[in-house]
């Protein structure tokens, strides 16, 4: 029964040394390796900044990629770039503007930005 007990002993001890090495080698990998190999990447590379439906199952949706805001159109089948805005300060305009129903065409009709060229980046990106 002694026998028993001293080879249960050094199983139990061998195997909490190993599962402690294993543990000491995650944490330095972690550690040293960053967030390239264990862990959660804590920005998103591309946001759905907001949406709008223009027909059935058919959307219009302002998403940043990487820094650059992208006006793409959506259907069922396929995703169909419009165009990007290059002007930070209008993206702000717009979201601000949508949270609180706000319309986003400027009060004068003459404005540049009327045409969506002078402050948006002009035109399509393709």
């Amino acid at each position: 029964m002694i026998d028993f007990w001293d080879s249960f002993i050094r199983m139990a001890s061998a195997l909490a040394l190993v599962l402690a090495l294993i543990g000491g080698l995650v944490v330095l990998v972690r550690r040293f390796a960053g967030t390239r190999f264990c862990g959660p990447v804590s920005t998103q590379i591309v946001q759905v900044l907001g949406s709008g439906y223009i027909g059935p199952r058919k959307s219009i949706s302002l998403i940043s990629v990487a820094g650059e805001f992208l006006i793409v159109g959506m259907t069922p089948t396929d995703l169909v770039p419009l165009g990007h805005i290059t002007d930070r300060e209008r993206v702000q305009q717009f979201l601000s503007a949508a949270t609180s129903g706000r319309s986003v065409l400027p009060d004068d009709p003459q404005a540049p930005v009327r045409d969506g060229k002078a402050k948006t980046g002009g035109g399509h990106a393709g």
